[in-house]
C-alpha cells in the first residue's frame, strides 16, 4: 500500500511539471530590444541577459539551428519557448508586433552545455523571438553563459552580383567606367571569398527600372541620405528574374551626404530577394565637411567586399564606440574571433565622425544596425595602420595598411550564413 501510494505521488508530480511545461506560455515583456545573429562569437552580453524575457532572430527556411549555453550546476535546465514575430502598421503608420508561440524545446545535455536544436519549416526568411520557462512555471531566473546560436542551411556555396547605378556616373577617380569596375568588383570577390564561387557581376542602371526610372535621373548625381527617404534604396534591391534576382545588390551613389562615410549595410542583411535588408550601398565620392573627395576604384571596391562581410554576418574586428553605442552593449568590443585580433587605439578613438544612420527603410522596435566603413581623419591614418588588424578586410576604418582579406574564422562564418539564405 505504501510503496503504490509513493508510486502514485510520484506519478503526480511528473504530471504537474508536464502541465507546467504544456500550459505555461511566456510571451516575450521586454520590447525585443536585442537581437542575435547565426554564427556570430561575439559576447552579446545583453541578448544573454535578455533571452528568459524576448531576445529576437531571424530564421531561414528549412534551415537548423542550434542555441546552446553553459550548464548550471545547481538550476535545471530551462524549456526553451519559440515565437514568431508577427508586423503589422498603425494608423500613424508605425511598424508595431505581436508574437505566436510556435515551438517548445527541452534541452539536450552535451558535456557540460545544454543545447537546443531545432528547424525553422517556414517557407519565407521570418523573425522569431526566445523565451525561457524555469522550472516553477515562470521565467528563468539562472545567468546565461557563454551563450551561442549557430545555424546552417542547404542553400548553395556561390552568389552573383548586381552593380546598380544610380544617377550621374562617367568614371572612377582613376579612370574605370560602370564595366571595368563591374570586372573588377568580380575579381576581388573571387579573390577574398575563398571557397566560395562568385558567378556574374551583373550591371542595371536605376534609371532603366521599369516601374521605378522616372524616379532615378540619368544626369543628376544622386546622394543617399537626402536625394530620397531611404537611405539603403531598397526598392531597387532583387532586380530581374532567375540568377539576377537573387544576387547579391550593391548599388553605386555618388556619395553617402554623411561625413566620412564611404558604405553602408546592415549587419546580417542575408536577403539576396530584393526588398527590406537586400541592398548595400556605395559611393563614388565621400563628403568631407563641405567638400567631397573622389574615390579610386581599389577603395569602391574594398568598402563593397567590406560591406558584404557586414551583410552575411560579420561584425567590425574591433568595434568602433558608434559600434557599441548603437548596439546598446558594452561587452561587443570587438568579434569574438581567435583569428582577429583586437586593436586598443580603435576602442580609444571616440566616437565615429559618422552621424548614426537610420535605416527609414525598416523602422519598428528591433534595432537595425548599420554598419559602415568609415574614413579616418588624415592624422589618424598611419596610427590605425599599426593596428593588429588594420589588413583584415573587416577593419572599420580606411587606412594606408594592404588588405590580406578575410580570416579563416571569417570565412566558416560566411561560408555557413550563405548557407542559410535562399538563393
Amino acid at each position: 500500500m505504501f510503496r503504490f501510494f509513493f508510486l502514485l505521488s510520484f506519478f503526480f508530480f511528473f504530471q504537474a511539471c508536464s502541465d507546467i511545461e504544456k500550459e505555461v506560455t511566456l510571451f516575450p515583456d521586454n520590447g525585443l530590444a536585442f537581437m542575435f545573429y547565426p554564427n556570430d562569437k561575439a559576447k552579446n552580453d545583453s541578448v544573454a541577459a535578455n533571452l528568459a524575457y524576448g531576445a529576437a532572430f531571424t530564421v531561414h527556411p528549412q534551415a537548423y539551428y542550434t542555441l546552446s549555453m553553459d550548464s548550471d550546476p545547481i538550476l535545471p535546465a530551462p524549456i526553451l519557448q519559440l515565437h514568431r514575430v508577427l508586423l503589422s502598421t498603425g494608423e500613424d503608420n508605425k511598424v508595431n508586433y505581436t508574437t505566436r508561440k510556435i515551438r517548445h524545446l527541452k534541452a539536450k545535455k552535451i558535456k557540460d552545455r545544454w543545447e537546443y536544436s531545432f528547424q525553422a519549416e517556414e517557407s519565407e526568411s521570418a523573425i522569431w523571438a526566445t523565451t525561457l520557462l524555469g522550472e516553477n512555471g515562470d521565467n528563468y531566473s539562472g545567468k546565461i553563459k557563454n551563450f551561442l546560436f549557430e545555424g546552417e542551411g542547404s542553400f548553395s556555396q556561390s552568389f552573383s552580383l548586381n552593380l546598380i547605378v544610380v544617377g550621374d556616373f562617367q568614371s572612377t577617380t582613376d579612370g574605370l567606367d560602370e564595366n571595368a569596375l563591374a570586372d573588377e568588383l568580380l575579381a576581388a570577390f573571387r579573390k577574398f571569398y575563398v571557397g566560395i564561387q562568385i558567378d556574374t557581376c551583373y550591371i542595371h542602371y536605376a534609371h532603366h527600372h521599369p516601374s521605378l526610372g522616372k524616379k532615378y535621373p540619368k544626369d543628376e548625381p544622386w546622394l543617399a541620405g537626402s536625394s530620397s527617404e531611404d537611405i539603403m534604396l531598397t526598392e531597387l534591391g532583387g532586380w530581374g528574374k532567375g540568377s539576377t534576382f537573387y544576387a547579391l545588390d550593391l548599388v553605386l551613389v555618388h556619395r553617402i551626404d554623411v561625413d566620412g562615410v564611404l558604405g553602408y549595410s546592415s549587419l546580417f542583411s542575408a536577403n539576396l530577394g530584393g526588398g527590406d535588408l537586400s541592398t548595400i550601398v556605395l559611393g563614388t565620392h565621400v563628403k568631407n565637411a563641405n567638400t567631397e573627395e573622389a574615390l579610386t576604384s581599389k577603395k569602391i571596391i574594398e568598402t563593397a567586399v567590406h560591406e558584404s562581410g557586414h551583410f552575411f554576418g560579420l561584425r567590425h574586428t574591433t568595434s568602433t564606440s558608434t559600434d557599441i553605442m548603437l548596439l546598446g552593449d558594452a561587452s561587443l568590443i570587438e568579434d569574438g574571433l581567435k583569428d582577429t585580433p583586437v586593436c586598443d587605439l580603435v576602442l580609444r578613438y571616440g566616437k565615429s565622425k559618422a552621424k548614426i544612420i537610420q535605416n527609414r527603410g525598416f523602422s519598428w522596435p528591433l534595432p537595425i544596425i548599420p554598419k559602415m566603413i568609415v574614413r579616418a581623419d588624415s592624422e589618424m591614418d598611419d596610427l590605425f595602420a599599426a593596428c593588429p588588424d588594420a589588413s583584415n578586410l573587416m577593419f572599420p576604418y580606411v587606412n594606408s595598411k594592404k588588405i590580406e582579406g578575410f580570416s579563416k574564422e571569417q570565412l566558416e562564418i560566411l561560408k555557413k550564413n550563405l548557407s542559410l539564405i535562399e538563393h
